[in-house]
């Protein structure tokens, strides 16, 4: 017991100044359609049912009609956690669906959607990653120390880590229905509500060994953990749309703060560390999803060129986030599309994004929050009166961050995203 104590007050000592596991930077995902990876901006735009989640206001631009729209994202994810010029990757890939629905009728129209509004999917580091080399770290010190108290000759002390893994997911669905009324030909809005269902899970095992062992003291050391939480809350959308011309369209919409208060539910923890970062079965912490703030101007140069530039607040500041430093973030981009003909279009989007949070030690060693530049890219068919498909490609070039959480240890995040989009609308009338 005595031992087991200096090895959990040495770890608490080492967590306190790294980041939790969920901790840091924005929640938000804008990711939600094929159109959007196409050309990165859309918060101005009037032509497809995605809209209801970029410019729900914009959707009283579109022909009267009940409309379909259904995308999938295949996103092949690269993360590196460099300690000490040693890689802990993973590429694991994730498949995240969207749904958007529009009936719109002269002057009003309702729409519904279903789609990721935080995380995206599932991380394996196989081979472990700042999260467990960190909290090994932190073991083999605190059982030193022990082995040092009680006169154990370092020849017999702890040396290192012979295994770890982690495994963690993300996953939140945003269920968004709502309705638009158009004033008069230049103005339009648009009000919805939002629910969001929000899982979050997380799985690992870490053992540190001795090189030579001294039984019982330097027997291998293992620590296990899973857990899973769970948050719902409700959020508003008001959406603005302004068209002075048939060539020149703006977008406006606020999204509001959904409150979360994730309840967590512990499957193992055989070393006792989940407490110490904060997870407790049964109990809540709150990691609230962000207000976002979005604006885009729209403007056709001529009849088969049109150019939108859009400008997205994420208002993590106002957000209550609990042990997390971290700014408001923001995206700002650009794109271009080109018709070729009536029935086929191409895009071309770049898009930069400040997450908001500065320092590489507030980040999370999984899902590590960087500042990236985005280039994408689309073509949209139109095959028929009611069918349209659309395919897109994207690829995320993040900046990569450093930071020395300790003496003698440096640790470097790298990541690289890309996207593989397909979608389809219909017109069903």
């Amino acid at each position: 017991m005595k031992k087991l104590g200096i090895i959990l007050f040495i770890l608490v000592f080492f967590l306190t100044g790294s980041s939790l596991l969920w901790a840091g930077g924005s929640d938000n995902k804008t990711n939600w359609s094929a159109e959007y990876i196409g050309i990165l901006n859309r918060n101005a735009a009037t032509d497809a049912a995605d809209i209801v989640m970029y410019n729900p206001a914009g959707v009283m631009k579109m022909e009267n009609g009940l409309y379909g729209n259904l995308s999938a994202h295949f996103i092949a994810k690269d993360y590196n956690n460099k300690i000490n010029g040693t890689d802990f990757d993973q590429d694991e890939p994730s498949v995240v669906p969207g749904l958007f629905t529009v009936y719109k009728e002269d002057k009003w129209a309702a729409f519904f959607a279903v789609s990721n509004v935080i995380g995206g999917g599932e991380v394996d580091y196989k081979n472990g990653n700042a999260t467990t080399g960190e909290a090994g770290s932190a073991i083999i010190a605190g059982a030193n120390a022990l082995l040092d108290f009680n006169q154990i000759p370092s020849a017999f002390w702890y040396t290192g880590i012979s295994s770890q893994n982690l495994k963690a997911e993300a996953m939140g669905l945003g269920f968004t229905l709502g309705g638009a009324y158009e004033i008069n030909d230049m103005w339009s809005v648009s009000l919805g509500i939002r629910y969001v269902k929000s899982t979050r899970e997380m799985e690992g095992s870490m053992t540190v060994t001795a090189t030579t062992p001294y039984s019982p003291y330097s027997d291998p050391l293992t620590a296990d953990v899973a857990f899973e939480e769970e948050a719902d809350g409700f959020g508003g959308i008001i959406g603005i749309n302004f068209a002075p011309s048939d060539a020149l369209n703006f977008g406006l919409h606020y999204d509001t703060k959904v409150d979360l208060d994730y309840e967590a539910d512990v499957k193992r923890d055989t070393a006792g560390i989940l407490p110490l970062m904060g997870i407790v079965d049964g109990a809540e912490r709150s990691r609230n999803l962000p207000a976002v703030l979005a604006a885009g101007v729209s403007y056709k140069i001529n009849p088969k060129i049109r150019v939108e530039s859009n400008l997205t607040l994420y208002l993590n500041e106002d957000a209550d986030f609990e042990n997390s430093a971290v700014d408001n973030g923001y995206e700002i981009g650009i794109g271009v599309d080109y018709a070729f003909t009536d029935t086929l279009n191409a895009t071309l989007g770049y898009l930069y994004t400040d997450s908001g949070v500065d320092k590489a030690e507030d980040m999370t060693p999984e899902l590590p929050e960087l500042n990236a530049h985005t280039l994408g890219a689309g073509l949209r068919y139109q095959m028929n009166d009611k069918l349209k498909l659309t395919f897109g490609l994207g690829h995320v070039f993040y900046d990569d961050a450093s930071f020395v959480p300790a003496p003698g240890i440096s640790i470097t995040y790298e990541k690289a995203v890309t996207f593989v989009a397909f979608g389809m609308e219909y017109k069903f009338f």
